[in-house]
This record gives structure tokens, sequence and C-alpha cells, in this order.
């Protein structure tokens, strides 16, 4: 039996979305079950529609497509079809991943034979994907993740990387101090630490990186252990094995 493909459009061209959608009509096994514009409007209609295929804009202003995929809490997540301008690095990604992707302009051909393949991967039902992992945890080395996508008072919103002053551990968490207030993102500190810009950050604890612009003092306690007072006039702990790397990167940045 043939897997029903229920399928969310996302691109911030109305055109494309239009084009897509027409073709996607044609096909007796496609529901079209939304659409999307944006980043953050992706993210939620994804957790809420549970699409099992999504079409996906790489260039979006805001949240581009790889920033989507890499704020989903959710479990399986949907096979992806990306859709792409001319970003050459994505599209190396793409082919080293084994990730189908349609290359604009494309044409109805191109659409149904990546249509075609999203059916085989989805068919199989109990194999596990690790392809779409894979190529974030490659994108954002290379790259770095400069927005990160937190749910705050309900809705979805963008924290971007200059806007964090330090990031705490909290578990499998961690907080996002702004001058805004603290934001909870599901995320380990040390996987934050491999993809923050690191021009601006410093892991300087076992649970804390820091903002170097942000750092006016450091200063020693009775005890012996130091801390970092920022200009919000908080304050980080310093942990003794980080001292050193703290020390030169903190006067080279000035």
């Amino acid at each position: 039996m043939q897997t029903e493909l229920r399928v969310l459009l996302v691109d911030d061209e109305p055109l494309v979305r239009a084009g897509l959608r027409d073709v996607l009509a044609t096909q007796p096994d496609v529901l079209v079950v939304g659409e999307a514009g944006d980043g953050l409007t992706a993210v939620a209609a994804i957790e809420t529609l549970q699409p099992n295929l999504v079409f996906l804009d790489v260039q979006m202003p805001g949240l581009d497509g790889f920033g989507v995929l890499a704020a989903l809490d959710s479990e399986p997540r949907p096979e992806v079809v990306f859709v792409t301008a001319f970003e050459q690095y994505a599209l190396r990604a793409f082919d080293a991943h084994a990730i189908d992707y349609l290359l604009k302009p494309f044409d109805d051909l191109r659409l149904l034979a990546a249509l075609a393949r999203a059916r085989t991967w989805l068919a199989r039902t109990n194999a596990r994907d690790d392809r779409v992992p894979a190529l974030l945890a490659d994108v954002a080395k290379a790259r770095g993740r400069d927005r990160f996508v937190v749910k705050h008072a309900g809705r979805l919103q963008l924290v971007h990387a200059h806007a964090i002053h330090w990031v705490e551990a909290r578990g499998n968490y961690v907080h996002l101090h702004t001058a805004d207030g603290a934001f909870l993102l599901r995320e380990t500190l040390t996987a934050l630490a491999d993809v923050l810009p690191r021009e601006r950050f410093l892991r300087v604890h076992r649970s804390a990186i820091v903002a170097l612009p942000e750092v006016t003092a450091m200063r020693r306690l009775p005890a012996g252990d130091h801390e970092l007072l920022l200009r919000s006039e908080e304050r980080v702990p310093l942990g003794r094995s980080f001292r050193e790397a703290f020390a030169a990167s903190w006067r080279g940045g000035g």
C-alpha cells in the first residue's frame, strides 16, 4: 500500500509555492496540508500539521531552511526536499548526504522525480534515516549558527547570536541570557559550543559560555575561584581549566 504524502510547502516566494501546489495537485496520493512563507511559521506548521514531506526553501529572511530543521523537536522528522536558487555549499552538502533538492528554476519533470524519490524513502518504514541530522551537523560546523528559535509566552521567536550575553547549562537545555531576559533552548551546552560563532563566544566553565565583548572584568573570589563581570552586571563563573584560554582570548579581543 502506497504511503499518503502529507506535504507542507515552505518558500518565501508565493509563485514558487503556487507552482509546486499545481504540480502536486495532479498526484492522487499527495495532500498539501499547508504552506509557510517564512522560517518561524514553517517550524510551527511542521510541529502542528506533522507532514511527512516538506518542500523547504533554503534561503529565507529571518530563519533559513537549515535553521527550520535545527529548531524542530518532533521525531521522526519529515522527509525533506530542499528548494534553492544558488547556494553552492548547500548543493555540495545535499549531494554528500543523498538529500534531494530542486534547483530554481525547476520544471515539472524534475519536481516529479523528487517526489518519486521521497516516496521511496517514506516506504522504508523500518529504516532509520540519519541523513538530515548528519547534514545539519556539517552545515553548522561549516557556517556556524547565528540565530536560534525559542518558545516564549506561547509563541516562537528568534534570538540572534549577537544578542546573547552568555549561555548557561541546564541539563539537556540551556538558558540564552540576553538584554530581554533568559530564553530556554533545547540544546546541550557542548553542542552549542560547537556551532556558536567562535570569534565572539568562548566556553569559560563546564556550565557556561560567554560572549567576549560583553565581559568588562575578571575578578578573583575569596576562595580562589574567579568570575567574570558582564556589561549587564551579571556574573559568570570562570572555571580553572578555562582560565588560561579566556585570558588569552579576552586580551586578544580587547
